[in-house]
């Protein structure tokens, strides 16, 4: 008997039936290669490109155009404080920088609760009711008459998002796989997450010409009619999710794919290793923290999100300047958003087709790093400088998808484990930018943020760090891997030699 190789994937011996087969590298022209750089599915099968066609249409319209109204909505606190907001509602001191905290703290409190509920609970039940309740506490924030009312506002609105971005990422890592060349998680990942900067870019803009367009419009100012745009925006998006959202291939109900399909995706997911979904248990838990994945991923993130913070106040330096109108002041940043959404494609295209990860996030947090020193160091720096380090903070963002595709790629063998670090990541990284903006970021410090850029900087080196230490981490438990599969298989070819000889 002739032993099977555990590195190739079950389905590749079915490519008839499945459509799978990986074609050797050194048979495939240029062209071909090219087709495969550009969108993975253009060089599959007829069956397997229908496939993924229909996952991608709808997973990646709900997911993107759904964070495209979060980041608008958030985005929009910002440019409505500089629209009016901060006169209407008598926004003093440090108020401001606790409209972020208490939308922080929402999001915190949702995140890992969530993630274990989905382990029970369909997705596809579950996200879009949390969507409809943010679409609500949306078009209450247009309601709002004191800076507390904003408080209760916020903190909802990060409730009910909290529940949104670790869902996305378990879909995402659920439907696409890594084999071979054909590698289709990071672009998507990075696709989704450029939608969120669509929304930032948009909202400054959005306000600019409500400012202008709907002040006084129905007694209301201009920045209450943002509030109102974007709940309207999203109420579609909560119930195309009810249809659209397709839980994970294991238990997916959803009408548009066919069974052949919904086999092909179980296929795809077990030629890669992947397990099926593991509800939560206090037994699933202790080995999740008895292996260093969730504590050093984990502590990666809390450093990345914290550095975050930096590109955020350029509207305040610019209401500072006292020479940029109000339009000018919300359109100036959205460039940020720009460089963001042109840098996260980028990352996305070229970590799939180059098929690295880490490298990609060691670029972005050396450009951002650069731009939180000039920042930091401020007098002295020259005008154009300071304006293009706050641009350059848009190269950092990007890379946050890239990570979460690493976390999905590499805990793909344990579905538990996935589920969990995706949430975990997200929730106690931001546990910790809820206090921590808003000690370094006090809005009175305003454009100056001395201590805010300094930390920053030190974040950045300390995330440099803990990200090596994964990749050793990793490669570390690759060459385990690899010494176990050799010893597995000289251990069955012996046993099939000693078949053979008797």
């Amino acid at each position: 008997m002739e032993p099977v190789s555990k590195e190739v994937p079950f389905f590749a011996s079915n490519p008839v039936t499945v459509g799978l087969a990986e074609e050797p590298q050194e048979k495939k022209s240029a062209r071909r290669r090219f087709r495969e750089l550009v969108w993975d599915s253009l060089d599959r099968s007829p069956e397997e490109r229908r496939f993924i066609s229909k996952i991608d249409f709808h997973i990646l319209t709900w997911a993107g155009l759904a964070y495209f109204s979060k980041n608008l909505n958030q985005n929009n606190v910002a440019n409505a404080y500089v629209s009016g907001m901060k006169e209407e509602l008598n926004v003093v001191g440090n108020e401001y920088q606790t409209f972020t905290t208490m939308w922080t703290i929402g999001y915190v409190i949702s995140q890992i609760p969530s993630q274990i509920i989905c382990t029970r609970v369909r997705i596809s039940v579950w996200c879009p009711t949390w969507e409809l309740l943010w679409v609500l506490v949306t078009f209450a924030t247009a309601a709002v008459h004191t800076s507390h009312h904003l408080y209760a506002c916020r903190f909802f609105v990060g409730l009910a998002e909290g529940t949104f971005y670790p869902a996305v990422h378990t879909v995402l890592g659920g439907w696409y796989t890594k084999y071979g060349v054909r590698i289709e998680l990071g672009k998507r990942a990075c696709i989704f997450f450029a939608s969120a900067f669509i929304g930032s870019m948009f909202s400054g803009y959005l306000q600019a010409a409500l400012y202008t367009g709907m002040n006084g419009v129905g007694g209301l100012s201009g920045w209450r009619w943002l509030f109102i745009f974007d709940g309207i925006i999203t109420l579609p998006m909560a119930f195309w999710a009810y249809y659209a959202l397709p839980d994970l291939p294991s238990n997916t109900r959803v009408r548009w794919l066919t069974p052949e399909e919904k086999q092909l995706a179980m296929d795809r997911m077990k030629g890669t290793g992947k397990q099926l979904d593991e509800p939560f248990t206090l037994v699933g838990l202790r080995r999740i923290l008895g292996k260093w994945h969730f504590w050093v991923y984990t502590t990666y993130y809390a450093f990345f999100i914290c550095s975050e913070n930096i590109g955020t106040y350029m509207n305040l330096w610019l209401k500072s300047l006292d020479r940029f109108t109000v339009p000018q002041i919300n359109n100036y940043p959205t460039v940020t958003n720009a460089i963001t959404i042109v840098t996260t494609l980028a990352y996305g295209w070229v970590s799939d087709g180059l098929q690295i990860r880490a490298p990609i996030v060691y670029f972005s947090l050396t450009v951002c790093f650069f731009a939180a020193m000039n920042l930091a160091i401020w007098d002295g720096v020259p005008f154009g400088l300071k304006w293009a380090s706050f641009y350059m903070t848009g190269f950092a963002q990007g890379s946050g998808p890239i990570f979460l595709t690493m976390v999905n790629e590499y805990c793909a063998g344990d579905s538990l484990e996935r589920k969990f670090i995706l949430g975990t990541t997200n929730s106690i990284a931001y546990a910790f930018n809820a206090w921590i903006a808003l000690v370094t970021y006090n809005t009175t410090y305003a454009p100056r943020f001395l201590v805010g850029n300094s930390v920053t900087a030190g974040l950045i080196i300390c995330a440099a760090m803990t990200l090596t230490a994964a990749v050793l981490l990793q490669r570390h438990d690759d060459r385990n891997k690899k010494k176990e599969t050799s010893v597995e298989g000289d251990t069955t070819m012996g046993d099939a030699r000693e078949t053979d000889s008797r």
